[in-house]
């Protein structure tokens, strides 16, 4: 990934996190509000009511923490998916722009192709690309070869699978296979990103789901 879009990524990321952090502020502003009308009822309950009322006003205020509670984790929940998706979908628009500036496109596909054949080291690999990239890179691509691994011998192959960019590298028998599509990055993006937003805007919750696995 580009020092460009890792940026972007950032950036994306801290406006994420701001709006993340007033909603869950919110929402305990709001659970914070329940628990002192709650807590308001017990002591009128304590100034003289029976103690059966006092039983059943402690149950209540039981009830109501649990559902606040819910609520807030249900809110917690769909607000980190919507960050995610958010995110993805950024960079998602930001990676086809740069698949339309050649210059910047080529950069990006030498590190790729850099990266896949650190994960396949040996032998011969076949480098799928969309067959869009094909046609203006392969005048090209001994060149980009020679730049991104030099004395590796990579065939450059048209790719079945729609994709927006990017390249899907596997060695000569298809035996080990690297996605560094467009699409396949941004799957392996998107695990990352949900732990990153768990971690950095909610580490309690994180910290107590990661205990109860």
């Amino acid at each position: 990934m580009s020092q460009h879009t890792e940026k972007l990524e950032g950036l994306l990321q801290a406006q994420a996190m701001d709006l993340a952090e007033r909603h869950l502020e919110k929402g305990r502003q709001t659970s914070e509000q329940i628990i002192r009308d709650v807590q308001v009822r017990l002591r009128q309950l304590e100034d003289g009511e029976e103690l059966r009322f006092q039983l059943e006003a402690e149950h209540l205020c039981r009830q109501i923490m649990q559902t606040a509670r819910l609520r807030i984790d249900a809110e917690i929940d769909r607000l980190r998916w919507a960050l995610t998706l958010g995110v993805l979908a950024e960079v998602r628009t930001r990676l086809q722009k740069i698949a339309n500036e050649p210059d910047r496109y080529r950069n990006v596909l030498v590190r790729y192709l850099a990266e896949a054949a650190r994960a396949i080291p040996n032998g011969k690999l076949i480098a799928e690309l969309s067959p869009r990239d094909i046609e203006w890179i392969r005048p090209d691509w001994e060149a980009l070869v020679k730049q991104s691994v030099p004395g590796r011998q990579v065939e450059l192959a048209a790719l079945s699978d729609h994709t927006h960019g990017g390249m899907r590298v596997s060695n000569e028998d298809g035996s080990q296979r690297f996605d560094n599509t467009f699409e396949g990055r941004l799957d392996r993006m998107e695990n990352e990103l949900l732990g990153t937003v768990m971690d950095k805007l909610f580490p309690s919750t994180h910290e107590n789901e990661s205990a109860a696995t």
